[in-house]
């Protein structure tokens, strides 16, 4: 090592089970040795920061010049000319190059299901991003870092110009990745709009193929495009119990609960005013009172040590709250028919509404009347996740559409409540392979499995009563070449120069 002698292979891997950081792909590099053991040759001051074999190539790509358009496709889509949903097929960077020019600032949320990088070609959807010309399984892992590392660089960074200032974005992922996708969102988001990692139960019946642990949850990354102090919204709890209005720490007050709002146990009959209460709290009746029917029929004035002050009372029974006074004690208590939204936990399973891997099978096995995707997520989940900052105007997009899941989650939004979001979906038209269930089924491409989601949800949705306003149509589009043309089955030739 001191130029009197030339290290052996066997030096080598003694100095690397030492100092692993030293070495790269295999080889040792004497810069980064030297820094290890205390001897600084670099003179830029060191600083935090996430790099990578390609990232300077990655930026670049970014800012390359857009020559692709979009070619309508208009026999292949539904309700073209009234329906404001977009289906595109296509690579989805340069798609999302594309939409920049009528979209940059105006998406309200962004769900994605990038590929997890698992190592996997078993999947539908590819899955693998390491080189197979690199030969050592070390270095073939360090490569598939860096490339899925670039490909997902690229994306979220066009994805976050797409975002309005109160956008949102939510992006799926298991662990294989997770730590590198928190830290290149980081980079790209601010680590200062981070909202929180969530955990996804994504199975009730998780594989036992782990000598460790069962893989029950994935993750869902969560970051706003500027981090704002909007109260994020989670699900309504409906109150299981009554809760009583005395506080035993308060000093005594005089409430007036309304006539015909306070319900009771108590026999028809008259109630004379004076002191009534428990063994722990005093109550006094103020004036006469009347009961019929269950039904407090004239108001009921009382003084005692409420948690609770007139203006709260009277907002409250303005909300539906249930008020009642059940025995001769005269102890309120109050029912909430539902409480306010509440922080969304960052546990998400059924106790949130939300279904399993399971649940997405079975229901789009329904819809196809046969398998054709493996692993999607349930329209359950991304409704959740877009109902935390939701605008019911707004659009959402996902540009790893897959089976359509997040269509389907925005049409349903927009079904139980009347709104009018609007969905962009991409999705690539990669080859299914010949193994799989849905080639067998007569699907060629991921993209197609897409666009048939969205017809048969169409169909479904419009059968239904009540949805015939529902818009459920969406515009076809492929991208292509700024210069190319494409004839369709009606013999219209569109082009694009």
């Amino acid at each position: 090592m001191n130029g009197e002698s030339i290290p052996t292979s066997e030096d080598l891997l003694k100095l690397k089970e030492i100092l692993p950081a030293a070495f790269i792909e295999d080889k040792l590099n004497l810069a980064i040795l030297k820094e290890l053991l205390g001897d600084q040759v670099y003179t830029e001051p060191e600083v935090y920061q996430l790099t990578w074999a390609g990232k300077a190539a990655a930026y670049k790509q970014v800012q390359a010049p857009i020559t692709e358009t979009f070619i309508p496709v208009p026999e292949a889509s539904v309700n073209w000319q009234h329906t404001q949903h977009v289906f595109i097929e296509g690579d989805n960077l340069k798609v999302l190059q594309v939409l920049q020019n009528n979209y940059q600032g105006k998406v309200k949320g962004i769900y994605i299901d990038p590929p997890y990088n698992t190592g996997s070609d078993s999947f539908i959807y590819a899955d693998n991003f390491a080189e197979k010309s690199v030969r050592s399984q070390a270095n073939r892992k360090q490569n598939s870092h860096s490339n899925w590392l670039s490909m997902m660089l690229t994306r979220l960074f066009l994805a976050r110009q797409l975002l309005r200032e109160d956008g949102i974005i939510f992006v799926s992922i298991d662990d294989n990745e997770l730590a590198n996708l928190k830290l290149v969102m980081d980079e790209v988001y601010g680590e200062e709009n981070f909202i929180d990692y969530f955990s996804w139960a994504k199975s009730e019946t998780p594989a036992n193929l782990s000598k460790k642990s069962k893989k029950v949850v994935e993750y869902v990354l969560c970051y706003q495009k500027n981090k704002n102090n909007e109260k994020f919204q989670g699900i309504r709890k409906n109150s299981t119990s009554s809760n009583g209005l005395l506080n035993q720490m308060n000093k005594p007050a005089t409430l007036t609960f309304p006539a015909n709002v306070v319900t009771t146990r108590l026999k028809d009959g008259l109630l004379q005013q004076g002191s009534y209460g428990t063994d722990s709290y005093a109550i006094e009746l103020l004036a006469d009172t009347e009961v019929k029917n269950g039904l407090f029929v004239k108001p009921v004035v009382l003084k005692a040590k409420f948690k609770w002050s007139q203006p709260k009372l009277d907002k409250e029974i303005s909300k539906g709250t249930n008020i009642s006074i059940l025995t001769i004690k005269l102890s309120p208590s109050y029912e909430k028919l539902v409480y306010d939204k509440e922080v969304p936990p960052n546990l998400i399973n059924s106790k949130v509404g939300v279904g399993t891997n399971e649940n997405a099978s079975a229901e789009l096995e329904s819809l196809f009347g046969a398998k054709v995707f493996d692993f999607p997520k349930p329209p359950s989940l991304i409704k959740y996740l877009l109902g935390f900052s939701d605008d019911p105007d707004g659009i959402f997009l996902d540009f790893f559409a897959g089976s359509g899941a997040t269509a389907q989650a925005v049409l349903e939004m927009n079904q139980q409540d009347g709104g009018n979001r609007k969905y962009i979906c991409v999705q690539l038209d990669e080859q299914i392979s010949p193994t799989t269930k849905a080639y067998q089924q007569g699907y060629r491409t991921i993209s197609e499995i897409t666009r048939k989601r969205l017809l048969l949800l169409h169909n479904k949705l419009q059968a239904q009563e009540g949805n015939s306003t529902l818009d459920t149509g969406f515009r076809y589009f492929k991208l292509a070449s700024s210069n190319s043309k494409i004839s369709h089955q009606n013999g219209t030739t569109y082009e694009q120069e």
